[in-house]
């Protein structure tokens, strides 16, 4: 596969948030300002016990799995859905077209979880495809504050619960 030698830039990059119903309730973020941030990425994505003999590290062991948390934001052109489109408050807090949104929750838990997928631009710069980041079991908290424009910042949470949690493409 060959790579693009453009680096990145915000037009470059979408994000589309999804439920797990037959045809998927869909919303790509509309008007956000290309500053997603994913952090605590590693390998093993889980978290890391060392072991000490006398001050000195003899041994490090992965523990449990570790969720991965992501933020973005977006320009608030209204608050809650007109009822047909929805926005990204009406996603976050499962209202207006989005209260019968299904869980992608692989089990019979209760949280409300929702495949977020972040798509940047690289076959239109001599990549062979575009790059994706997947993650299937995302958990939504939204804030919102006045300003030009009034802004919602999602902050999310990934969760590890299966093989086909997350995806790098």
């Amino acid at each position: 596969m060959s790579n693009a030698a453009t680096p990145f830039v915000p037009k470059d990059g979408k994000i589309t948030i999804a439920d797990n119903t037959g045809t998927p309730k869909t919303l790509v973020i509309p008007y956000e300002d290309g500053d997603l941030q994913i952090s605590g990425l590693e390998a093993s994505q889980q978290t890391h016990q060392e072991f000490r003999a006398r001050g000195k590290v003899y041994s490090v062991r992965t523990v449990e799995d570790r969720p991965i948390e992501f933020t973005f934001t977006c320009h608030a052109t209204q608050f809650l859905s007109d009822g047909t489109t929805a926005t990204p408050f009406d996603v976050a807090m499962k209202l207006g077209v989005w209260s019968s949104a299904t869980t992608m929750s692989p089990n019979t838990g209760d949280a409300f979880l929702v495949k977020v997928t972040w798509t940047g631009e690289r076959s239109d710069f001599g990549a062979t495809a575009d790059n994706t980041v997947v993650y299937k079991y995302c958990r939504l908290e939204i804030d919102f504050a006045e300003g030009i424009p009034g802004k919602f910042t999602v902050k999310g949470t990934a969760y590890n619960f299966s093989t086909d949690a997350y995806t790098y493409a």
